[in-house]
């Protein structure tokens, strides 16, 4: 009976340990961000999370990527229509710019997903963004 016990512990410690393993190379197995596939037209949404309703186009376009410097431009449009230029910081996945209304965008592939923390002029907002050229 106590092999048995010893038996089935020994089975479910294998199996855990092949499991982590898996994960672990899954991990490793993932491919870097390639920061020039980041140059080009991103368009999307904008949602404010503070007043329902509020919500527009998001419009980013990447021009230049030198090292962890991401040069481009933004245009909102919704009740009203701003447009900028950024140079953002790019470190991993993470795209960061803007000091009045900064901003984080996570890149997963051809989406870009995160939120802007809102100024003095404006509210907090979630982005959502796809890649379309």
């Amino acid at each position: 009976m106590r092999s048995q016990t010893i038996g089935r512990s020994a089975l479910i410690f294998f199996v855990c340990v092949v499991a982590l393993v898996g994960l672990a190379v899954s991990a490793w197995s993932q491919e870097a961000l390639d920061p020039q596939s980041l140059v080009g037209e991103w368009r999307g949404s904008w949602i404010d999370k503070k007043r329902p309703g509020a919500n527009g186009q998001y419009f980013l376009t990447i021009e230049q990527v030198h090292a962890n410097k991401v040069y481009g431009q933004v245009a909102i449009s919704g009740r009203e229509s701003v447009q900028f230029k950024i140079v953002g910081t790019l470190a991993g996945n993470r795209l960061t710019f803007g000091t009045q209304n900064p901003t984080e965008l996570l890149i997963e592939g051809k989406q870009m997903r995160g939120s802007a923390q809102g100024s003095v002029k404006g509210n907090p907002m979630e982005i959502a963004l796809a890649k379309t050229k």
